[in-house]
């Protein structure tokens, strides 16, 4: 992928693709459609049959719609998404085609990451509360921290799971099967290793990525804690800086995406942090975003919507983002092959 600097485009005609970047550019991401609620699958009156669905009119909408999705994951065939509004894990399976929830009376889930053996984590910001389910979506066991905290988000990285404490700004480290608290870093403030409201938290190759969204950039550390480096270097400035950074997704040729909750697109960066792109746009049109908050990558289900590329394209993975606010929750992106 080559360093594009310009803003993303649309077609003008909505039964047209609609590429990013836009203009002459070569093409890299296609806007795919959506996924709005649980009658997704659905009958032949459904909207899933309808995908991608999205034509500008009422008539599509999904009659058990998301309310709030904080979070969205993927692992093999299931799609998890954490819907807060509903307080419910809702899964996907795109193999059945059924769609169930996680079989739990969660409070105020915001968050999920399945670990590489397909344990789910929840996490519980109304109770405090981490929870695990096995790979069959049953509940096994749940743990907390001694003092007060509010966990946000987390990532597995070998036998820890790194949690972001939201009440103080700071990364939770825990044993993944017992619960025992390992250790802590990280707190309020501006500087390296701080944190203002981090909202994201990804690991990959030993290497953490922290969204710290009212500071304006993405932090690294390693698995000890020690700062690494940053994405992001003048906050509130578009092409390659952050606004509001939250959601984060990395690819398997380590290209991080980041979801800008103001800017109301998604950044993509190299390995060596270089900026590569944006897309998304701001509105209730193809390939628009209202609010986005969560991503995830997906590689495993891609096929499904081989029908909705443009003709003599095709996908390697796609793109999942959760949107907060507007008539679209998850708008779905193929990162196309070149």
């Amino acid at each position: 992928m080559s360093l594009l600097t310009i803003n993303s485009g649309m077609a003008a005609n909505d039964a047209k693709p609609v590429f990013f970047p836009g203009g002459n550019l070569p093409a890299r991401i296609q806007f795919l459609g959506n996924i709005d609620g649980e009658s997704f699958f659905g009958n032949s009156a459904a909207y899933g049959n309808r995908f991608p669905g999205y034509t500008g009119s009422t008539s599509t909408k999904d009659s058990v719609p998301f309310l709030r999705p904080t979070a969205i994951t993927s692992f093999k065939e299931e799609m998890f998404v954490c819907d807060l509004g509903k307080s419910q894990i809702t899964i996907l399976n795109f193999k059945t085609k059924q769609v169930s929830k996680l079989d739990y009376k969660f409070k105020s889930p915001v968050s999920i990451t399945v670990d590489t053996d397909g344990t789910r984590y929840v996490l519980d910001a109304g109770t405090s509360k981490v929870l695990a389910f096995n790979a069959q979506n049953k509940y096994l066991r749940s743990f907390s921290n001694s003092e007060a905290w509010t966990p946000i988000d987390a990532a597995v990285s070998g036998e820890l799971i790194y949690v972001l404490d939201g009440k103080k700004d700071q990364v939770l480290v825990f044993n993944k099967i017992s619960g025992d608290f390992v250790k802590s870093f990280g707190q309020n403030g501006e500087g390296r290793g701080e944190f203002d409201m981090p909202a994201s938290i990804k690991a990959k190759d030993g290497v953490l990525y922290i969204s710290n969204t009212m500071n304006g950039r993405v932090d690294m550390f390693n698995g000890e804690g020690k700062f690494l480096g940053q994405y992001g270097t003048e906050p509130n400035v578009a092409a390659g800086n952050f606004a509001h950074p939250q959601g984060i997704a990395l690819d398997r040729e380590n290209r991080i995406y980041v979801v800008d909750n103001s800017f109301e697109n998604v950044q993509i960066f190299n390995a060596e942090k270089r900026f590569l792109m944006p897309f998304g746009h701001v509105g209730n049109t193809p390939g628009g975003l209202n609010m986005p908050y969560a991503i995830a990558i997906d590689y495993d289900n891609a096929s499904y919507f081989s029908k909705v590329v443009a003709p003599g394209r095709s996908i390697e993975y796609i793109i999942l983002v959760a949107n907060q606010t507007g008539d679209h929750k998850i708008s779905v992106f193929g990162f196309l092959k070149q």
